[in-house]
């Protein structure tokens, strides 16, 4: 594809739909509209950019044939493949040290902290209650992140034909109270929320059910 022809192309429709609508009468104001639309001024000139080339590691089934995580791991990210920094992260995850990833967006820093938490709960299936929480600024990521949670679930099910061995819920103000309630009698062990939640969660007694003690491995994205 030409991607200057396409622009051209673009443009070209757009500025026939802007003038089919413009009917000016006053000949001096319309050619000084005109001139406008014919230096462009409604659109910019083309924008081309190159994604970032992350460099591939392997897969998580690689990590854990190596014993660096835990194997059910294979199970939930099959057909996953893993970029260096991924590795390097899960690796100080997984060994109890703290990691800030930054990097671009698609870049899988989600899978760094994700696959972290997971192995911490398969490797301690005797973990009651909420073992970790995961903060974002919007509830829309939220909503997101809870899908690729449900995902995994569903991804390790099929493979397994086993019950998915770790619980995860959203605590924010969108939930029902009937959702809430449930929740602090039978806490996830992966509580997604926002930051403003979480305040009212260290602070009011009626969630004082749902309170945690936070691990010691912090884990941040940006």
């Amino acid at each position: 594809m030409n991607v200057f022809q396409t622009h051209s192309e673009i443009v070209s429709d757009y500025a026939t739909y802007i003038r089919s609508f413009l009917k000016i009468n006053d000949p001096e104001i319309r050619n000084t509209v005109e001139k406008s639309l014919s230096q462009g001024k409604l659109w910019p000139e083309p924008l081309l950019q190159f994604n970032p080339s992350f460099e591939m590691f392997g897969s998580l089934d690689d990590l854990a044939k190596a014993g660096e995580m835990h194997p059910d791991i294979r199970d939930i990210f099959k057909g996953y493949s893993l970029y260096r920094h991924q590795v390097e992260a899960i690796r100080l995850g997984t060994s109890g040290k703290d990691f800030i990833v930054t990097s671009g967006t698609g870049s899988g820093k989600s899978l760094t902290y994700i696959g972290t938490i997971f192995h911490h709960l398969l490797s301690n299936p005797g973990c009651k209650g909420v073992t970790a929480i995961v903060v974002y600024p919007m509830n829309a990521l939220i909503n997101s992140q809870h899908d690729e949670f449900t995902r995994y679930k569903n991804n390790y099910e099929k493979n397994t034909g086993k019950e998915f061995p770790i619980t995860f819920g959203q605590y924010t103000g969108q939930e029902k109270d009937e959702r809430r309630a449930e929740m602090l009698e039978n806490p996830p062990q992966i509580l997604l929320t926002n930051y403003m939640m979480l305040e009212l969660l260290l602070t009011r007694l009626r969630e004082r059910p749902i309170r945690f003690v936070m691990p010691s491995t912090r884990i941040s994205t940006f």
